[in-house]
């Protein structure tokens, strides 16, 4: 369960990092049209939203439902790892310099990584408890 947790809150902090950041670069680049900017931004807040829900995941306010039940960590991986496996195989082939290409690959690599840990984990401590693991139980406050 801690190992879970502590997963969590990387993932958290991982995609702040990447979609704050985005957004700052979006304000920051005046090449940009109004809808082009808009889906940018839309991107990242969706990004970052999903984020927000992982935190009350993994501070353990998600109503005191079980952990795997909430799907929220599931729906997160899967977002992430096809957001990140289209988008960033469109970048690979589109025409943009040699080091866009390897920081956006860099990111894309990173972030379907620790969303695939992140899924397995969540799965395994899922299983293992019988798909009951309460995140705010005070029985497994001792594991956290």
């Amino acid at each position: 369960m801690r190992a879970l947790v502590r997963l969590l809150w990387v993932a958290v902090a991982w995609t702040a990092v990447v979609w704050v950041g985005r957004i700052r670069n979006v304000f920051g680049d005046d090449n940009l049209s109004g809808g082009a900017r808009f889906w940018r931004i839309a991107v990242s807040i969706v990004f970052l939203v999903l984020a927000a829900m992982l935190a009350t995941v993994a501070l353990g306010r998600w109503h005191r439902r079980p952990l795997g039940s909430t799907r929220m960590v599931a729906v997160f991986c899967l977002w992430t790892i096809v957001f990140w496996t289209v988008r960033g195989g469109g970048l690979l082939f589109a025409e943009h310099d040699a080091e866009f290409k390897l920081v956006h690959t860099a990111l894309a690599v990173v972030s379907i990584g620790l969303a695939g840990l992140l899924y397995r984990v969540d799965q395994r401590v899922t299983a293992a408890s019988g798909g009951l693991v309460l995140v705010d139980d005070p029985s497994t406050t001792a594991e956290r």
